[in-house]
């Protein structure tokens, strides 16, 4: 009886053993596909900076005499107005935005 009772114990303790062991590599599996989405991330990172640097520097000022108009300006030029009430809820939740002076 006793030493069915340890068996029957045993049993559970091998069985929670491999559950645990099954999840560790599940975790594991996750770590490196996270670590791998990291990698892949800096690289996207890198890739944007590089590209903003080359649009910065590309902005000489022989471009700047050749299109005056800022490029915020054509982008709202291209937008349908808001609805009123929109506009005044973006005042009211924005009002640094929609100071005159800035700077």
């Amino acid at each position: 009886m006793a030493q069915e009772l340890l068996l029957d114990k045993l049993e559970e303790a091998a069985t929670k053993t491999r559950l645990l062991e099954r999840e560790k590599a599940a975790a594991v599996a996750r770590i490196q596909t996270l670590e791998r989405e990291v990698g892949e991330l800096k690289d996207l990172i890198s890739l944007a900076e590089s590209k903003a640097d080359e649009m910065l520097e590309g902005g000489s000022a022989s471009d700047a005499s050749r299109d005056p108009e800022p490029p915020a300006s054509k982008v709202s030029a291209k937008l349908p107005p808001l609805p009123e009430s929109e506009q005044e809820e973006l005042k009211r939740r924005f009002p640094h935005a929609f100071k005159q002076n800035l700077f």
